[in-house]
């Protein structure tokens, strides 16, 4: 929104508002400053405007600075889906339009955009996809005989090249395929895991076996995935999700080819590569059903441990050819857990889990553990950081232990005595009574903050009345941050950090507590990114922006670390704060 000056008769001038506008079904491109008496023809303009001002007013309350009104990817094309001639009714010029998927905007989102308005490079990648024939015959895998190592890294495309212990991780991958061997990754986080697997397909597509190849990821690696393959291959891969809209799209315009009357051709497809989240595998997509996958990654593959879990039973439905399982945690799952993970791999191998559990049920014996060990020898591959990459500095780890502040320890003696008439008080409902079925639960949150504790909340309030100035515009936050050890720690820590120009991880088990530590941070004018289950996938290539050396970036996330994460911010030589949710408070810089 901005005021400007409009000449109402010669020389007399008044001020008009101007607001920015994003017209439907037009992309943003086309945004443009436009009066109120412009927009009048919608008729429901007054109530937009006015929720707009509401906003802008409370956005402005909290950051001092104007933010950009939109975010800048959402004119970056991402991929072009069709292309339409037409004529130019006024002059009788043919006129080009493209349909245009925009960076961060799902699917339907799409807008047909001028040829003019849309980047060159981009319709040149679109056309070699267009002019590619349709591979209608399967390619039969080659023999195991034909298997050669690879004796040095390949140039890929940007220069890339692997590094020894990737190569040596792509030698394994590539024997596993030749001699139809299932297989488990299961480097540490942070050897490239996803590298080594774009470098298997790219190596099995140059094999002659060109697709179609499934990955399947967390939502919040998915975008990480798609970069990956645009910067190490030219296959063309796409990224299968969104709401059903899109996925329709994608469908119509990205999986299959088209015959000479714009029909799709059934098993002709127009991708090498599709990636996608567990949630789509669960959502039993039949698309996804009828396709014969040559080769499937599946990221965070831990997942599986559960034998009776739904995700199984949905991948169980899927024409898998060859499967490669990647997981980063070392292998600590019960007897149970693996053989879910080897019965899913080779069923064939592992039919009878009673057969299993009587041979590995305890691992009590040297020769139970040496013959399971045989047995995984094949199947998996293990490295870690300190063994692969000798020029790593050691990991810094300081630990503090931050003591719980008398609000904490009032309310940590009352979980621990069930002292209701304490807990009560602050409470406006018998619902809004702290539930003390799980004491260690109970304890856990009075811990991490009171404010997870139902009622605690009202009554920490009310109490600092009686001491601080309740008219004081930061009293919330005061009362926020003197109630918890944590993060009056983090509170100390915080200007430090920002100063020094490091970037900071935080990371917390609970979403509830998520929410608080984003008060925090909205109250002291942090510039921070949420990543959790909550925000949308589309969002998440905020964390690219991470990377700006001079930006100072807060993230919050109530899943484990994924490498995703763990690059974009370890990645950088400063130092990552890492604020970990547990019974006792730690924090690790």
């Amino acid at each position: 929104m901005r005021l400007t000056k409009k000449e109402v008769s010669t020389g007399q001038y008044t001020n008009v508002e101007e607001f920015f506008v994003k017209y439907k079904n037009y992309s943003y491109l086309h945004c443009e400053w436009a009066s109120l008496e412009q927009l009048e023809k919608d008729k429901r303009i007054h109530q937009k405007i006015k929720r707009f001002k509401t906003k802008h007013a409370q956005m402005r309350h909290i950051f001092q600075e104007d933010e950009e009104p939109f975010n800048p990817d959402y004119v970056e094309v991402d991929r072009i889906l069709d292309v339409s001639h037409s004529v130019d009714k006024d002059n009788g010029e043919p006129v080009i339009y493209y349909l245009v998927k925009w960076c961060s905007l799902p699917y339907e989102d799409a807008t047909w955009e001028l040829k003019e308005d849309v980047d060159e490079g981009k319709v040149e990648e679109f056309s070699k996809i267009q002019n590619r024939q349709p591979r209608l015959k399967r390619t039969p895998r080659p023999a195991a005989s034909s298997w050669k190592k690879l004796e040095e890294t390949r140039e890929y495309k940007n220069g890339n090249t692997l590094r020894e212990y990737q190569l040596e991780g792509v030698n394994w991958l590539l024997f596993n395929w030749y001699n139809r061997q299932n297989c488990i990754l299961a480097d540490e986080m942070g050897l490239g895991k996803t590298i080594q697997s774009i470098a298997l397909l790219s190596e099995v597509y140059a094999a002659g076996v060109q697709g179609p190849f499934l990955v399947i990821a967390p939502l919040s690696t998915i975008t990480n995935w798609e970069r990956e393959f645009s910067t190490w291959t030219h296959m063309n891969a796409i990224v299968y999700h969104g709401s059903l809209a899109s996925r329709q799209m994608i469908q119509q315009y990205e999986m299959y080819c088209k015959d000479d009357k714009e029909h799709l051709i059934p098993g002709a497809y127009k991708f090498d590569a599709l990636i996608t989240t567990f949630e789509m595998v669960l959502s039993d997509c039949p698309e996804l059903r009828e396709i014969s996958w040559r080769c499937v990654i599946i990221d965070e593959a831990h997942r599986l441990k559960n034998r009776n879990c739904k995700l199984l039973d949905s991948l169980k439905m899927l024409d898998l050819e060859h499967k490669v399982l990647l997981t980063g945690t070392p292998l600590q799952n019960t007897v149970e857990e693996l053989f879910s993970l080897l019965h899913f791999l080779e069923p064939a191998q592992f039919p009878s889990e009673t057969e299993f559990l009587r041979d590995f049920g305890d691992l009590k014996t040297e020769e139970q553990v040496q013959k399971l060990q045989a047995i995984l020898k094949p199947m998996m591959l293990r490295r870690l950081k300190e063994d692969v990459e000798k020029n790593l500095a050691p990991k810094q780890e300081t630990i503090i232990e931050v003591e719980l502040t008398d609000v904490q320890k009032k309310y940590y003696r009352a979980i621990l005595e069930r002292n209701f008439s304490f807990l009560s008080l602050g409470a406006n409902s018998n619902s809004n009574v702290p539930n003390l079925l799980n004491t260690m639960m109970e304890l856990r949150k009075c811990c991490n903050h009171p404010y997870l504790i139902n009622g605690a909340e009202e009554k920490i309030v009310a109490e600092l009345r009686e001491v601080y100035d309740p008219l004081a515009p930061d009293f919330h936050l005061q009362a926020l941050i003197r109630s918890a050890g944590k993060l009056v720690l983090l509170d100390k820590l915080l200007p430090r950090l920002k100063a020094g120009g490091h970037k900071v991880l935080i990371f917390s088990q609970m979403v509830r507590c998520l929410d608080i530590l984003e008060d925090y941070l909205i109250n002291k004018r942090y510039l921070y990114e949420r990543i959790d289950g909550r925000v949308p996938s589309l969002t998440q290539t905020a964390l690219s922006s991470c990377c700006v050396p001079v930006l100072v970036a807060w993230v919050l996330t109530s899943l484990l670390p994924t490498p995703v994460l763990y690059l974009t911010l370890t990645g950088t030589p400063k130092m990552t704060c890492r604020y970990k949710s547990m019974l006792y408070c730690h924090l690790c810089i």
